[in-house]
């Protein structure tokens, strides 16, 4: 009988992360929110960034809805935290896998997904922004190429329409 004993890591993820005094990890890769692994409550919390100038829920929600996909938090303990603008779920516990590991992997590949969604957002901006500021040939016309009239367009100089002007 052969014996094969796997060991070390199964998977391994680079994050910026902290971990605060009470044990818990902050991780502030993503661009609008940090996210909070809790291991002695067993949550993950959501807040975000003081930067953040839009709406985040969106983000939060996403995240909180990977989780559970995963399995790793229970879905209907998703709910706003006790601080502003932050939203908690509790994470399963499991004899079989570090369930915290789990979360860290799982939130890992969120960030990796949001980070390309995020860079193909930035690129649409800058080119929308390209496009105004700086047009082609065939969307431009140079100063004087358009003839001037004495009147142009629909509304008359001088002229004011006033609909209710002689009802009263």
């Amino acid at each position: 009988m052969i014996k094969i004993k796997i060991g070390g890591p199964q998977a391994t993820v680079e994050l910026r992360a902290r971990k605060s005094l009470n044990g818990s990890l902050l991780i502030m890769d993503h661009k609008k929110i940090d996210i909070a692994i809790e291991p002695t409550d067993m949550k993950v919390v959501t807040f975000p960034k003081d930067s953040a100038t839009e709406d985040v829920y969106d983000y939060q929600n996403r995240l909180l809805e990977m989780l559970a996909d995963k399995g790793v938090i229970d879905r209907s303990s998703i709910q706003g935290g006790n601080i502003f603008r932050s939203l908690e779920a509790k994470v399963y516990e499991s004899e079989e896998v570090n369930s915290m590991q789990a979360a860290v992997y799982v939130i890992s590949e969120f960030i990796q997904i949001e980070a390309k969604h995020e860079k193909i957002a930035d690129d649409y901006e800058k080119e929308l922004e390209d496009m105004y500021t700086h047009p082609d040939q065939r969307d431009t016309t140079e100063y004087g190429e358009v003839p001037q009239h004495s009147q142009q367009g629909s509304m008359r100089p001088g002229y004011y329409y006033y609909p209710l002007r002689n009802r009263y």
